[in-house]
């Protein structure tokens, strides 16, 4: 008789395609994987409501959980695993529990502990908790983990001429589009061809960070994007790319996911992030830190090629490596 198949119920933000590259990582290593939105909705108002903990879309949150219970209703998971927990509280995770005794649930944090509702309460309501905040690992005693890399991201083919010196895909939160057009105007003046990509999630968001954030005077409405891209798309422009640009928010501890993501396509790093260099993969070959305040691009950064990493350093970031520390 062949051995029972493990599952695992996960709950992730949609978000760029990281909630399919974690269920993937899951179903590599032999699970039965259910995934779902930790988020009832996309929209700006669930966005807005879970962010601002507003009492009043509690009741919306749980008759979304009791759909999702009700759907599996005759499955017993082994492990329930939330990414961020933005949504649920402790009435949410008693409900799991209820629904699914003898699971394990297991919380991770891509978000810092502070920039997530009730954040600090919600680590006591799991039975393991993970975080890829390295001064929330430290400040809570909770294990260190950075967001993988995608299986998509090892499929990148040789380029023998790329299309653009340099690329930036991503939000348009805070100095970033400051920053970002000032590297972009500098890498041009050299004769450099770039790329970037901004998005909002939403009009609404567009028009409060217009009147309210000084940095988005440095881009118009028509350079705004309210449709992410594919991650195929994302893959494609980045495996054109010689450069890719990491431009982190003020307020995120540790490193983004674009630093690691970029090793297996072995892309070099334009960073405002100096923290890159307590990682085992850096060197100063393949990142160059700038200045978010003053950013300064060197020309002979674009004159070297890329130094590939060890084979068992590009494993710690892998996506099998990532289960196996989630599930302890």
């Amino acid at each position: 008789m062949a051995p029972k198949q493990k599952s695992i119920l996960i709950f992730c933000p949609t978000f760029f395609g990281y909630e399919n590259r974690m269920a993937e990582a899951f179903r590599d290593e032999g699970f039965e994987v259910c995934l779902y939105d930790e988020r009832p909705s996309r929209s700006f108002i669930c966005k807005a409501a879970l962010r601002l903990n507003l009492k009043f879309y509690k009741p919306v949150v749980r008759n979304y959980l009791k759909k999702i219970i009700k759907e599996n209703k005759d499955k017993q998971f082994e492990y329930v695993f939330v990414v961020k927990s933005e949504s649920f509280g402790e009435k949410e995770v008693a409900m799991l529990r209820e629904a699914y005794p003898e699971a394990k649930l297991i919380l991770y944090f891509w978000d810092s502990v502070a920039n997530v509702p009730d954040g600090e309460k919600k680590i006591a309501l799991y039975d393991r908790v993970l975080t890829f905040d390295p001064n929330d690992s430290e400040k809570y005693n909770l294990p260190f983990l950075p967001v993988p890399y995608g299986k998509e991201y090892t499929k990148a083919k040789e380029i023998e001429k790329y299309e653009y010196d340099v690329a930036f895909i991503g939000t348009a939160h805070s100095v970033r589009p400051r920053v970002v057009k000032q590297i972009k105007e500098q890498c041009e003046q050299m004769g450099k061809k770039c790329f970037t990509c901004f998005y909002s999630p939403h009009i609404f968001v567009y028009l409060l960070n217009r009147f309210t954030n000084k940095d988005y005077k440095y881009i118009s409405r028509k350079e705004i994007n309210f449709k992410s891209l594919s991650t195929q798309e994302v893959c494609d422009i980045y495996n054109s790319s010689r450069c890719v640009m990491d431009i982190e928010h003020p307020r995120q501890n540790g490193i983004t996911t674009r630093p690691i993501e970029m090793l297996s396509m072995k892309k070099k790093i334009i960073t405002t992030n100096p923290y890159v260099k307590q990682f085992d993969f850096y060197n100063e070959n393949n990142f160059l830190i700038i200045d978010r305040n003053d950013p300064k691009i060197d020309k002979s950064f674009f004159e070297t090629e890329y130094l590939p990493v060890d084979e068992e350093v590009l494993y710690k970031y892998s996506p099998k490596k990532f289960v196996e520390t989630i599930l302890g």
